[in-house]
């Protein structure tokens, strides 16, 4: 079984890596293999609006994206991870999933698909408000089910500001683990 983590946090050892690498170890655990991509070391340029993807199911811009999609669709797990940056997902989560539309299902040339993969989705933030973490799950959700991968979990965190609150609060990291060791295809 494999199984693709991706990271849409700026900071590769920040609180959502942290967290994402516990619940690849949860996932490790129970017999996944497991890889991790972190958005901000990748080359992806910014969506041009041109749909010319519409023509042939393909961009015109030549970057990380395309092995990205082709990562997700060979998984049969994808854990979508973000901290929340006012209310939503990162600016480098956003221009990933903004390049997406070459291969999500409204697009007539679509030109890879969903091979049954199933979806997870992971929010954290600083503040203590979970509603703001729902809207992240939501946007993640969105993306995926243009995609034709189902959500098929989620797991939110609310009130880590700095990696500093990750050694006052160890549970979190526990809770991780066991979350990523409970995900089931």
């Amino acid at each position: 079984m494999k199984a693709l983590c991706i990271s849409g946090s700026p900071r590769i050892n920040g609180n959502t890596a942290a967290i994402l690498n516990e619940i690849a170890h949860g996932m490790q655990r129970q017999g996944f293999e497991v890889k991790q991509i972190f958005i901000s070391e990748q080359t992806i340029g910014y969506c041009r609006g041109c749909k010319s993807c519409y023509k042939d199911g393909t961009c015109l811009i030549n970057d990380d994206v395309r092995l990205i999609v082709e990562e997700m669709y060979d998984s049969e797990v994808v854990v979508i991870a973000s901290p929340s940056y006012w209310g939503d997902v990162t600016a480098q989560m956003k221009v990933f999933i903004d390049r997406y539309t070459p291969y999500c299902n409204n697009n007539p040339s679509k030109s890879i698909r969903s091979n049954g993969t199933k979806g997870v989705a992971v929010a954290i933030r600083a503040g203590l408000n979970k509603k703001e973490n729902e809207n992240l799950v939501h946007t993640i959700e969105h993306f995926l089910g243009h995609h034709d991968i189902p959500l098929v979990s989620y797991f939110t965190v609310e009130g880590l500001d700095s990696s500093e609150d990750l050694k006052t609060r160890p549970e979190v990291l526990q809770d991780a683990f066991v979350f990523g060791y409970s995900i089931k295809i």
